[in-house]
C-alpha cells in the first residue's frame, strides 16, 4: 500500500464544458506539472515518444503523486513495447488514482486491463468511460483500436473514430486512425483522403507524412512513399518512424545494409529498454534471412528471445529460420511455446492467430507435409482482412507450387497482387510458377519486372540472385554460389514498433 504524507492538496484541473457539465479532467498538486503534462500529451500524440518521456518525467518531478502522468509514461512504454517497464509505471499510476476524479480512474483502469492482456476489462472500462464522459476523444481511440484487435470489427472501430471526431474535430490522431481503418478494409480512396485530411490538420508534424506514405507502401509505390517519409524527416530530422519505414523499404528492395542503417538509426531514437532491443535484434535477424544466412540469422533471434522471453515476433522468426535447416522438433517445441503466451494474451482466437497459422503453414511446407500446410493456408484465411489476405494467397502459392499444381498457385498469386501489384515476394512466386511450369515468356515478362524492382539489391541478397538463375542472367561476383540459393521469402512485417495500441 502506498502511504501518503498529510498535507493540504491543491487541486490544479482543467475544465471542460460538455455533456455531462463542468467536469474535472486533470488532477495535479503542482501549475508546472500539469504545463508539462499538457506539453507531454501533445507529444505523445504526434509519436513523439522520447519528448514525451521527458516531459512527463519533468510533471512527476514537480508532483510525484500524479496518477496520470505515471500513467501516461506507462502508454509510452506500451507503444515502444517495453511491458516491464509499463507495469512498474502502471502500478505507480494505480496507486495514486484514488487521488484522481472517476474518470482519471477509469482512464487508467483501461489501460492498466489492455496491459494485462484483458481485453474484455479494458473493453468495458472504456466502455463505462464513454457513458459517462462522451466527449473523452481518446476512449473512443481506444475502443476502435479494440475492436480492430481483438474482434476485427472494423464498421464498429470506424464508428468510434468518427465519434472522437465529432468531438474534437481538430483531434488528428483519430482521421489517422479513420484513415488506417480503411485501407485496412481495402478502400484505399478513403484511406487517402483521410490521411491527406491527417496532412492538412498538422502541417508541421512529421507523423503525417509519414502515415500517408504507409498507404503508399502498402500500393507498392516505393519511390513515392521514400519522398514522403523523406519529407516526414524534413520536418523533424529525428522522427523515428520514418527511419523504420525507409529500412522496411529498402529490405523489401533488396538493399539489406541500407536497410539496417535505418532500423538502427530509428532505434536509436527510441526510449532504451530490453524489449526494443529485442525487437532490433530481430529486425536485423530478418535481414541475415534475406542473405540467407540462417545461422546468424538464428543466433540473433535466439539473443532476442533471452532479451524478452514474451516477443511473439522472435518466436516466429526463429521457427521460420529453425524450419529452413530442418530442425523441425525445435520449431514444434517452440510452436507450442508461442501458443501458450497466445493464450496468456487472450490472442488465440483473435486476428493474431493470422501469423500463427501462416507460420505452421511454412514450418509444414518446410517438412513437405504440403496437405497439412494448405489446410493452415485455410485457417490463416479465417482472420485475414482485405489488407493481409495477399500473404494467405503467397502463401498458398507457395504451397501449390511445392505440389505441382501450377493453375491454382496462378490463381493464388493473382489474389495476392490485387492489393499491391508491384510486392517483390508475390512477384518472385509467379516467376518461379512460370519457370516450373515451362513458360519462358512469362518467366521472363514478370521476372524482368521484379529484376528492376531489385535494381540495386545488395550481391547478396539471396533472393535477386535466385532470379538471376531462373532469367539465365550472371550472378554478381560477392554473390553466393548458385547451388547454394534457396528461396529466402521475406517474413511478414513482426518486428516494428507499433504506434499504436499494441
Amino acid at each position: 500500500m502506498i502511504m501518503y504524507r498529510i498535507r493540504n492538496v491543491v487541486i490544479i484541473a482543467v475544465i471542460l464544458v460538455a455533456g455531462c457539465g463542468r467536469e474535472a479532467r486533470i488532477t495535479t498538486t503542482s501549475p508546472d506539472a500539469l504545463r508539462t503534462y499538457t506539453e507531454g500529451v501533445s507529444q505523445w500524440e504526434n509519436f513523439y515518444y522520447n519528448e514525451a518521456k521527458q516531459s512527463f518525467e519533468k510533471a512527476l518531478a514537480a508532483d510525484s503523486t500524479f496518477a496520470m502522468a505515471w500513467c501516461r509514461l506507462a502508454m509510452i512504454d506500451v507503444a515502444t513495447g517495453n511491458r516491464l517497464g509499463a507495469r512498474d509505471m502502471m502500478s505507480k499510476a494505480l496507486g495514486y488514482a484514488p487521488r484522481a476524479t472517476p474518470r482519471e480512474q477509469l482512464f487508467i483502469r483501461m489501460w492498466h486491463r489492455q496491459l494485462e492482456y484483458d481485453s474484455q476489462g479494458a473493453a468495458g472500462a472504456a466502455d463505462t468511460l464513454l457513458q459517462l464522459y462522451p466527449d473523452e476523444k481518446e476512449a473512443y481511440l481506444f475502443r476502435g483500436a479494440l475492436y480492430e484487435e481483438t474482434e476485427k470489427n472494423f464498421d464498429a472501430a470506424i464508428r468510434c473514430y468518427q465519434h472522437a471526431i465529432v468531438v474534437d474535430s481538430n483531434y488528428s490522431r483519430a482521421v489517422m486512425s479513420l484513415g488506417y481503418a480503411y485501407s485496412s478494409l481495402g478502400d484505399q480512396d478513403k484511406a487517402i483522403e483521410e490521411m491527406q485530411r491527417y496532412i492538412r490538420l498538422a502541417p508541421n508534424v512529421a507523423d503525417p507524412r509519414s502515415s500517408y506514405a504507409d498507404l503508399l507502401l502498402r500500393a507498392g509505390r516505393y519511390d513515392d512513399a521514400l519522398t514522403q517519409y523523406q519529407k516526414s524527416l524534413e520536418l523533424k530530422p529525428d522522427y523515428w518512424y520514418a527511419f523504420q519505414k525507409i529500412g522496411t523499404i529498402y529490405a523489401v528492395l533488396g538493399r539489406l545494409a541500407e536497410a539496417e542503417t535505418q532500423f538502427r538509426k530509428s532505434f536509436s531514437l527510441l526510449p532504451g529498454s530490453a524489449q526494443t532491443e529485442a525487437i532490433f535484434l530481430g529486425a536485423t535477424a530478418q535481414l541475415d534471412l534475406g542473405r540467407q544466412n540462417y545461422s546468424e540469422a538464428a543466433a540473433k533471434f535466439r539473443r532476442a528471445l533471452v532479451t524478452d522471453t514474451t516477443s511473439v515476433g522472435a518466436s516466429y522468426g526463429l521457427m521460420y529460420t529453425l524450419g529452413k535447416m530442418k530442425k523441425f522438433a525445435e520449431s514444434e517445441s517452440l510452436l507450442v511455446r508461442t501458443t501458450r503466451e497466445l493464450k496468456h494474451r487472450n490472442l488465440y482466437q483473435s486476428p493474431a492467430m493470422l501469423g500463427f497459422h501462416l507460420m505452421k503453414s511454412r514450418l509444414l511446407e518446410d517438412e513437405g507435409k504440403l496437405a497439412k500446410a494448405l489446410a493452415e493456408c485455410d485457417s490463416a484465411m479465417e482472420y485475414s482482412i482485405p489488407l493481409t489476405v495477399a500473404e494467405v494467397y503467397r502463401q498458398r502459392a507457395e504451397v501449390q507450387l511445392a505440389v505441382g499444381n501450377f493453375e491454382p498457385a496462378l490463381d493464388a498469386c493473382e489474389e495476392a497482387l490485387h492489393t499491391n501489384p508491384n510486392s517483390p515476394a508475390v512477384l518472385f512466386t509467379l516467376t518461379k510458377v512460370y519457370h516450373q511450369k515451362g513458360d519462358a515468356a512469362m518467366t521472363v515478362e514478370i521476372g524482368s519486372r521484379l529484376l528492376a524492382l531489385w535494381n540495386d539489391a545488395d550481391p547478396d541478397f539471396a533472393d535477386r540472385n535466385e532470379l538471376l538463375r531462373i532469367l539465365g542472367k550472371k550472378l554478381p561476383t560477392a554473390g553466393p554460389k548458385p547451388h547454394q540459393i534457396e528461396s529466402a521469402r521475406a517474413l511478414p512485417e513482426e518486428f516494428a514498433i507499433s504506434r499504436f495500441l499494441s
